[in-house]
């Protein structure tokens, strides 16, 4: 039986409650099995499906790892120093420290760089409660640790938990770099790619096999759901990443409703985020809607970044220092609001300007010019 992942985070603490550990699953969510296919629920990985594009656990799967787990039989009086004062960089020893160094900082405690000003027996669960639901392996550590005036302790059958858990995400993160096509061994590259059917993890030359390249059939098509369903945009590769990649969404503009291509979840994420602009062949992408291809302008969201290029603001009359700006802001009225500040006085002089619509206008028509190549965005072909 499928279980929705709230459902699943319910069946694993009904399954866990009595124990000395609970086990939790609120803190996964889709974007959870962007970088794993599986959780752990201490040290048993368990897959995360995609049904009906929803993720999805399997009710047995949940079942089994939480009886195991239950089954560990960790007994809260035998304490170990947890070696958080030891522990490399990201491993589960260096996360608590971290949790523990801010909530100490947050909470007005003393530091814990100076654990002598800890009170014995201060107890992790003493933090702020924003870090004592963190989870490693589906567990909440700082709830079973306490300071002995020394160092942290922990009981020792549950670091030894922790200590497996590592090994095994260790190990199936090796597994993920994997294509699962040739089964060659991604390097620096980030292979994952996003599917209906879950994360796959396709090298470049088996992606290009397995989808095809977008030739710009679908420009000026309105886009809709039916259309989305009609014509998965996975069965084309990305058309802005650099290597082959599987696509899937079709970007679309949102002014106009128009098709702009296929992308994949990363290079689909970018463009509604500031710095889009930035990547190669951005413009192109955005000019694919027919829409803003005729009006030669850009969405509304991306004329602050272009305003920010192009635009020359004078400094303040008291300073001749290189402006510093904060933000820029697009109006509903198309106009940009440019919020600057300068540090050099005390207290620090701060203003805004706002450039109108028709100037924004006339910056976007000339950053299109001069990113386009003489008029190869205006070309037909994608």
């Amino acid at each position: 039986m499928w279980l929705s992942l709230k459902a699943a985070h319910q069946r694993l603490v009904d399954l866990t409650h009595h124990t000395t550990v609970p086990a939790y699953l609120d803190h996964v969510n889709r974007y959870t099995f962007a970088a794993a296919s599986h959780v752990l629920i201490g040290d048993t990985a368990v897959r995360g499906y995609k049904h009906r594009q929803q993720w999805r656990f399997l009710d047995r799967e949940i079942q089994e790892a939480a009886t195991r787990f239950a089954g560990l039989g960790i007994d809260p009086g035998d304490l170990i120093d947890a070696g958080l004062h030891t522990g490399r960089s990201r491993t589960w020893r260096s996360r608590v420290w971290q949790w523990i160094s801010q909530g100490t900082y947050e909470s007005e405690l003393p530091q814990a760089q100076y654990p002598s000003d800890l009170p014995v027996g201060f107890s992790g669960q003493q933090l702020p409660e924003a870090f004592t639901r963190r989870t490693i392996a589906s567990t909440r550590p700082l709830a079973l640790m306490t300071w002995s005036g020394e160092v942290w302790l922990i009981p020792r059958a549950y670091a030894a938990v922790l200590d497996r858990a590592a090994e095994v995400e260790a190990g199936l993160a090796e597994q993920d770099k994997v294509c699962s096509g040739c089964g060659a061994l991604a390097g620096r590259e980030q292979w994952r790619s996003s599917s209906t059917a879950g994360f796959v993890t396709l090298c470049p030359s088996c992606a290009a096999q397995a989808s095809r390249p977008y030739t710009g059939h679908m420009r000026g098509r309105k886009y809709t759901k039916t259309l989305a369903k009609r014509s998965p945009a996975e069965v084309f590769l990305c058309r802005m990443c650099p290597q082959p990649r599987r696509a899937m969404y079709w970007d679309h503009c949102h002014s106009h409703g128009l098709l702009r291509g296929p992308l994949c979840v990363k290079c689909n994420n970018s463009e509604g985020a500031p710095g889009f602009l930035d990547h190669p062949g951005a413009v192109e992408h955005l000019l694919q809607c027919t829409g803003c291809r005729a009006e030669r302008t850009l969405p509304l969201h991306h004329r602050s970044d272009v305003v920010r290029r192009l635009a020359v603001f004078e400094p303040h009359a008291a300073c001749t220092h290189e402006l510093s700006w904060r933000y820029f802001c697009v109006e509903a009225d198309g106009s940009v609001v440019a919020r600057f500040q300068c540090y050099q006085h005390h207290p620090d002089l701060a203003w805004s300007v706002t450039v109108p619509s028709d100037e924004v206008t006339l910056l976007v028509r000339r950053f299109i010019h001069e990113a386009s190549d003489s008029g190869a965005a205006w070309a037909t072909t994608a």
